[in-house]
C-alpha cells in the first residue's frame, strides 16, 4: 500500500512537472518544425537555363521553378529539398542530391563531373531533335 502511494506521488510530480515546462519541451522537441521561406540559388555551368530546373519540397511535394537563378519555397527548416528537371520535359529523368531546408540555400550543379546528369542532358537533348 505504501509503494501504491508513493507511485501516485511520483505520478502527480510528474505530470505536474511536465505540464509547468511543456512550453520548453514543446520548443526542444519541434524546433525542426519553424516555417520559414527558403531562398534556394542555383549554381550551374549546364549547358540548360536555370528555367529548366525546378525545386521540390519531398515532404510536402511543393514545386517552385526558378526565375533566373532564384527560387522561394515555403517550407519547415529541415526539410529536403531536390533540384529536379520541369515538368515541361516529360521524357527526362534525373536524380539530384536532396538538401535540408535552410533560410538561405546555394545548390551548385555540376554537369561536367555527374554521369547521371549527363545521361539527363543527352536524355534532354533527344527529345528536341525529334
Amino acid at each position: 500500500m505504501k509503494n501504491f502511494f508513493l507511485i501516485i506521488l511520483l505520478l502527480l510530480v510528474s505530470n505536474f512537472g511536465t505540464y509547468w515546462y511543456s512550453t520548453e519541451i514543446n520548443s526542444i522537441l519541434t524546433e525542426n518544425q519553424k516555417l520559414i521561406i527558403s531562398e534556394v540559388q542555383l549554381e550551374t555551368n549546364c549547358e540548360l537555363m536555370n528555367e529548366a530546373f525546378i525545386v521540390v519540397d519531398l515532404t510536402s511535394e511543393k514545386r517552385v521553378g526558378f526565375n533566373s537563378s532564384k527560387a522561394y519555397i515555403q517550407t519547415f527548416k529541415g526539410n529536403l529539398l531536390q533540384i529536379q528537371m520541369n515538368p515541361k520535359f516529360s521524357d527526362v529523368t534525373s536524380n539530384f542530391k536532396s538538401h535540408a531546408a535552410k533560410k538561405k540555400m546555394v545548390i551548385e550543379i555540376d554537369c561536367n563531373v555527374s554521369n547521371k546528369l549527363k545521361t539527363t542532358l543527352d536524355s534532354l537533348r533527344n527529345t528536341f531533335k525529334n
